[in-house]
This record gives structure tokens, C-alpha cells and sequence, in this order.
């Protein structure tokens, strides 16, 4: 896709950088070309010499330019052709071009006079040649040309040509109508890079629109919101032939995956077992792309933070969530892990999808409290292709269960354990497992005794301490048995503590705060007015190294039966 802008994109080469990465291959052509063009002139200047257009003492001197233009831009063209490169090349290049005129001008005064010299054709291709320089895209050497080309006119006709002129010389070859003509030749300098930076900005400003719009005639792409090691993500707006247009978010293979035939099997494979999932608390795939040399996943986009995000900002604020916030972002979680795990195949097959990856920053949250889940990983599912061996270990170090850290059997009570873990920190605003290394938070989930969270927060009732101590027991048959049994145990909570029908404003209000948006805090006071607002801007990116504030392209751990 296109850097990346170009209207803020990423990664697509811009004009500039694509002049420069093709500099070398045009200056080899522009080498070839002096070269070739002089040879050619010494030849037509040897039949000239020859008819007695020219005299010999003029030719020689001429020969000899042309001779040395041969010289050194065919030892330029090699040298180009076998790698070497420099962007001085240019400056050299355009001192000689600029300075070719100089040498005739010389020798037209010294052989056929003053006045003929003054009138001689070298002068009107002068200004061109200055033109040419912008060609380089380097806007500075034409203003460099411009000056170089004004100072070597000016001191040829002051120190060589004046002191040879006659007093009843024309007018146009006195110092008054010379400094004119220096004067305008400097001017071709600044009117050459002001020419140049605007087709530049211009063919760039055309460029991005054609490339925004690029993918497939239908995505239209905005700015980078995220990235990782493997793929990065755009906002972007579906536009099809229809006329309508709706948010999506795009993520995009990075180039050295996309060339992986391994890592573009998998990634279909995502899409496909993604495109199963239909459930409003994850988060959707729409489409997949192919598109040029690598792949595309259009999703659903979510107007917010993660929950990484918005837990960060509660604890720098001094407010930690509100119990009924976290009760309701449980239930929702549940509900989701619940459908995940009963998923069945279109043939009615269990698929016996895990998780294995539920952690703060893959739980995103819009601005109004609904809560979706993304990034499922890569697994496999029954009969298809092996991706997970055995006695490895994949998720997130710090929020594994203990039989997953362990590299045990396990099944989506693992998942039971990594929402106890997350709603724990909601509710403390604190990681419960420590360690200084993914093999210390591994461990830790094996061996650290979890505290319930009321050590750590004293408003938190008995009720759901217990509840969440359930979900944390060692032993995956101690823990709660299902996601919907953990979804009804927290719908029976005394109205204080139960999840609806306050807790989604409560959610939506701590995001509000999350993104800077205090104009609706207030609004949040009534359930019933989140319904009326709506959908806002998207919040900018956060800065590099942040977790990104749209989903990554949902995957599936999926483990055999």
C-alpha cells in the first residue's frame, strides 16, 4: 500500500525518492548522451574545418573541448554502469555542463573577435542548459547553475571581451546591456528550482491520490494507525461503485512476509477462519486482498483505544475503573470467549478455537463502551494445515495460563484464566504477574500466588473477588467451567455491582477521558443518550512504540480435538 502518505500512508516511495533511488541509471543515460552527441561533433567539426568554414587554430580549441567532454563522460558512463554512485556526480556534472558555453565563448573571442563572440550561439543555449539542471531533481544545483552561469559570463566579458571591444561598438555589446543579459541569466537559476518544486509537489500531490485510491478501485487509504513486526495498519474508507462509504481498517503484509509462500498460506488461512466469526464483540474481517506483491485485510474499525490504553490513562488520572465498568467488560469479553469456543465448523464440526492471546491491548474499545475482541494469532483448525507444534509455547508472556506456559494440553479455560488476569488489572490498575523477562512471566504463571483484588483495592466487594479468584485457580478444573457460566455469575451481582445496564456509560466515560474528549463527558451521566451521539472522528495515532488504537487483523489458535 501505499509509504507511507502520500495523504499520511505509509510506506510508499515518494517522487522524490524515487528520483533518487533511479539517479544513478539517469545519469549513466545523461553520460552516454554528452558522450555520444560530442563525438559526434568533433566529427562534423573536422568536415567543417575541412570545407574552411572554421579555421584550424579555432578548430583545435574546440576539438579539444569536445575531446575532453568525450573523455570524461565515457569514464563516467563505465564507472556509472559497474555501481559507483555519489550525489556530488551531480554538481560535477553541472559545473562542466554549465561551464561548456565558458570554453566557446573563450574561443570565439580570442579567434573571431570580440563582437562575433558576444552574438555567438553558445550564448542562447546557455540559459537551457542552466534549465536542465533541475532534471536532477536537486532544485539548489539550479540556483547553483544560475550563479555559476551569470559569474562566468560576467567575468569573461569584463576581463577577455571588453578590453577588445572597438569604441563604435553597438549598444547591445556595451557593459549596461551585458549586465542585463548576466542579470537574466542569473534569474534562470531561482526560476528554474521554483519550476521544478512546484511540477515536484504537484506529480507528488497527483501521485498520493492515485495511490490512495489504488487498492482495487474500492479502499481509499488515510493514515497509518499501527504497526508491528509483520504487518501495519491503515484507517481507510470503503468506497464502492455504489456511492456509499464506510470506516474500515486495512492491514497490509509487510513486504518481506508477503513474499513468504508459508506466511501468505497462513494469512489466508486467517481470513478464512476468520470470516466464520460473527459476533458483536469481535471484531469483524471483511475482505481480502491481493494487490500487486502483497496481501490486504479490510476489518471493521473501532472508534477508540484499547483497553491497554484506556487502563493507562485511569491510572495516570488517580481514578481506576469504576466496579461496574470492569463487571460489564467482563461480560461482554465472556460473551464473545463463549461464542469463540462453541464455534462449530459449517458442517457441524466443533472447532475447538482458543484464544490464547487475550490480553489488554487486544481488546479495543470504542468511544460509546462497545467492546471487541481482535488478534486471535495463527493456529490450525482440524484437518487443516499444522502450524502450532507440539511443546511450544504461543501467546502473550504475563498473561498465559499455567498448563499454556507450560507447554500442556489445554483448552479455552486457558483463555478463563487470561480474562481473570485482565479484568484483575482493570479492577487495580496493576499487571498481576512480575517478572523482568518473558521466561520470568512464565514462570510467575506457574508458581506466583495472585492476590485477590481487594489487597490492592479496597472497594472491591467479596462477591467479585471471588468471582475473579475463580477464573485465576491453578488448576484448570478448579476454575470457572465456561465463559457463559463466568457471563450469568456476573448478571447475578447485586445491582451496585451488575454489569448492565450502567456499566457500558461507565466504559464509554473512562474512554471519553482516554482520547482528551470532555465536551460528552457529561453526556455519559445518561445510558440512554449514547444512542444519540454520534460517531466521531477517529482519534489520532498515538505516537511510535504505542499500541494502536484500530485492531490488528484478527487470527485463529485453533487446537486439535
Amino acid at each position: 500500500m501505499p509509504p507511507a502518505p502520500e495523504p499520511h500512508t505509509t510506506p510508499t516511495v515518494s517522487l522524490r525518492q524515487r528520483l533518487a533511488n533511479d539517479a544513478k541509471k539517469r545519469e549513466a543515460y545523461v553520460s552516454a548522451f554528452v558522450a555520444g552527441l560530442s563525438a559526434l561533433s568533433i566529427v562534423l567539426l573536422l568536415v567543417v574545418v575541412q570545407v574552411g568554414a572554421i579555421d584550424w587554430d579555432l578548430g583545435k580549441w574546440l576539438a579539444a573541448v569536445l575531446m575532453g567532454l568525450v573523455g570524461y563522460y565515457g569514464t563516467l558512463y563505465v564507472v556509472l554502469k559497474r555501481g559507483f554512485f555519489h550525489r556530488w556526480i551531480y554538481v560535477v556534472n553541472c559545473c562542466i555542463e554549465v561551464s561548456a558555453p565558458s570554453a566557446f565563448l573563450i574561443a570565439d573571442t580570442l579567434y573571431r573577435g570580440p563582437e562575433y563572440a558576444l552574438s555567438s550561439p553558445p550564448l542562447v543555449v546557455w540559459g537551457a542548459l542552466v534549465m536542465t539542471s533541475a532534471l536532477r531533481s536537486w532544485p539548489r544545483l539550479a540556483l547553483m547553475a544560475g550563479a555559476m552561469a551569470a559569474a562566468e559570463y560576467a567575468a569573461i566579458y569584463w576581463l577577455l571581451i571588453l578590453p577588445r571591444l572597438p569604441q563604435d561598438a553597438l549598444v547591445t555589446f556595451r557593459p549596461a546591456m551585458v549586465a542585463a543579459r548576466v542579470a537574466l541569466l542569473f534569474c534562470f537559476g531561482p526560476l528554474t528550482a521554483l519550476t521544478a518544486r512546484y511540477i515536484m509537489r504537484q506529480a507528488e500531490q497527483a501521485l498520493s491520490a492515485i495511490r490512495a485510491q489504488d487498492l482495487m478501485g474500492k479502499y481509499l487509504l488515510h493514515e497509518r494507525v499501527g504497526s508491528g513486526g509483520m504487518a501495519e495498519v491503515f484507517r481507510a474508507t470503503y468506497s464502492p461503485e455504489g456511492g456509499f462509504e464506510k470506516m474500515v481498517a486495512i492491514k497490509r503484509v509487510l513486504p518481506a512476509f508477503a513474499e513468504d509462500p508459508e506466511f501468505v498460506a497462513l494469512f489466508r488461512q486467517e481470513a478464512e477462519l476468520c470470516s466464520l466469526l460473527n459476533h458483536p464483540n469481535i471484531v469483524q474481517v471483511l475482505d481480502l486482498v491481493r494487490h500487486g506483491d502483497t496481501l490486504f485485510l479490510a476489518m471493521e474499525y473501532i472508534d477508540g483505544p484499547s483497553l491497554k490504553n484506556v487502563l493507562r490513562a485511569a491510572t495516570a488520572s488517580g481514578a481506576p475503573l469504576p466496579l461496574q465498568a470492569v463487571t460489564y467488560l467482563g461480560a461482554e469479553i465472556a460473551s464473545a470467549l463463549d461464542y469463540v469456543h462453541r464455534k462449530a465448523s459449517p458442517e457441524g464440526q466443533p472447532l475447538n478455537l482458543v484464544h490464547r492471546d487475550l490480553n489488554p491491548p487486544n481488546i479495543l474499545v470504542s468511544r460509546h463502551g462497545e467492546v471487541k475482541l481482535a488478534d486471535f494469532g495463527i493456529a490450525r483448525a482440524m484437518g487443516r494445515t499444522h502450524v502450532t507444534r507440539v511443546g511450544t509455547v504461543r501467546g502473550k508472556a504475563g498473561y498465559m495460563a499455567p498448563e499454556q506456559a507450560s507447554a500442556r494440553p489445554f483448552d479455552g479455560r486457558a483463555d478463563l484464566f487470561a480474562l481473570g488476569l485482565t479484568l484483575h488489572e482493570a479492577l487495580t490498575g496493576a499487571r498481576v504477574l512480575k517478572g523482568d523477562s518473558d521466561a520470568a512471566l512464565m514462570r510467575a504463571s506457574v508458581e506466583q500466588e495472585v492476590p485477590p483484588p481487594s489487597e490492592l483495592r479496597s472497594d472491591v466487594p467479596g462477591a467479585l473477588d471471588a468471582l475473579i479468584m475463580k477464573l485465576l485457580a491453578r488448576l484448570p478444573h478448579d476454575r470457572t467451567p465456561s465463559a457463559e457460566a463466568f457471563r450469568q455469575a456476573l448478571l447475578a451481582l447485586p445491582p451496585e455491582l451488575a454489569p448492565y445496564p450502567r456499566g457500558r456509560a461507565e466504559l464509554a466515560r473512562a474512554v471519553r477521558l482516554t482520547l482528551g474528549d470532555r465536551q460528552t463527558e457529561a453526556m455519559m451521566d445518561e445510558p440512554s443518550l449514547l444512542s444519540q451521539i454520534g460517531t466521531a472522528p477517529a482519534a489520532p495515532p498515538g505516537p511510535p512504540g504505542t499500541e494502536s488504537q484500530n485492531p490488528t487483523a484478527l487470527t485463529i489458535k485453533v487446537r486439535a480435538p
